[in-house]
């Protein structure tokens, strides 16, 4: 029994293994259709070529379509959770897959004779992260602040400790016998000085309070804002994601028509985040392509979830 079994398993094996390696050839087209779609993501949320935009990347799931994903931790969606920017010059309608419209900086993919161009607003994107920074030296700043002021608290808290020390020892020593007249002078002075820090540690516990009102403010105002930017990054990566796909879907001519193309959008690595997905159907892509329906339309028909 032992030995058929084992005769069994070996014949399972060899068929499990010629399956294997005889793998499904995948169209190379089809890889050449996804790259140009993966550049063209990239341009469209801020173009590659700049070091604080972070990299999208595709895959292909054979039977069900191309998957994109991109991490916002790296580049500048990490700062789309910061204070907002100052309003910038309208998108036009035909652009409406560009950061904005100000001073912008090209690239272009071609393929097959087509050729596709791109800009993004490196002011804009800068200015952005030049704002996140300054939002985050305030909040360190007010760090060092409290810092400062608890370490403070701490060298007065021992120093009365000391002083109360002494102040035992002497008492101690009255028990025993009369106190000479500097240990009388003693007692007094330790007590004035008691009785000094006391007073600066109420002052300080005071100035400490309120600048623990202010930071918690801080940080209050910055988690609300965190939530609503996180809201925006969303919306517009949905929106730049259906536009896209039908100003440039017909570069996904050899994706099959019952395949899907999806987005993920990574927010790993934040508190309770989840990521954010899109998937559309190619036959949906396909009727915004050819104009039966519009970019917003699209997005409507897009299965949206977080996980």
């Amino acid at each position: 029994m032992i030995k058929t079994f084992s005769k069994v398993s070996l014949v399972a094996g060899l068929v499990i293994a010629s399956h294997s390696f005889a793998a499904t050839e995948v169209n190379a087209k089809l890889g050449q259709n996804l790259k140009i779609m993966q550049d063209i993501l990239q341009s469209s949320l801020g173009g590659e070529n700049h070091s604080v935009v972070g990299r999208i990347q595709h895959s292909y799931l054979y039977g069900q379509g191309a998957a994109f994903r991109m991490d916002s931790n790296s580049g500048w969606f990490r700062h789309f959770v910061m204070p907002p920017m100052p309003p910038t010059a309208p998108v036009a309608p035909g652009a409406a897959a560009a950061v904005s419209a100000n001073v912008a900086h090209a690239i272009s993919i071609s393929e097959n004779g087509n050729s596709f161009s791109f800009n993004f607003d490196e002011e804009a994107v800068e200015a952005m992260v030049e704002s996140a920074e300054a939002w985050a030296e305030q909040i360190q700043d007010q760090n060092e602040k409290l810092r400062d002021l608890r370490e403070e608290r701490r060298d007065i808290e021992r120093d009365l400790r000391d002083y109360e020390r002494e102040k035992r020892d002497i008492e101690f020593s009255a028990k025993v016998s009369k106190l000479d007249a500097e240990q009388q002078k003693k007692l007094k002075e330790i007590n004035q000085k008691s009785e000094q820090l006391k007073t600066k540690l109420a002052d300080l516990q005071k100035t400490l309070s309120a600048e623990e009102a202010v930071y918690n403010k801080q940080k209050a105002e910055q988690e609300k804002l965190a939530k609503q930017r996180q809201t925006e990054l969303v919306a517009k990566v949905g929106q730049v994601f259906s536009t896209t796909l039908c100003d440039y879907g017909a570069s996904l001519r050899d994706l099959k028509e019952q395949e899907f193309v999806s987005f993920q959008l990574s927010l790993s690595g934040r508190d309770s985040a989840k990521d954010h997905y899109w998937v559309i159907k190619k036959s949906d892509i396909n009727q915004c392509v050819t104009g039966k329906i519009d970019a917003p339309a699209l997005l409507k028909k897009a299965s949206y979830y977080q996980y």
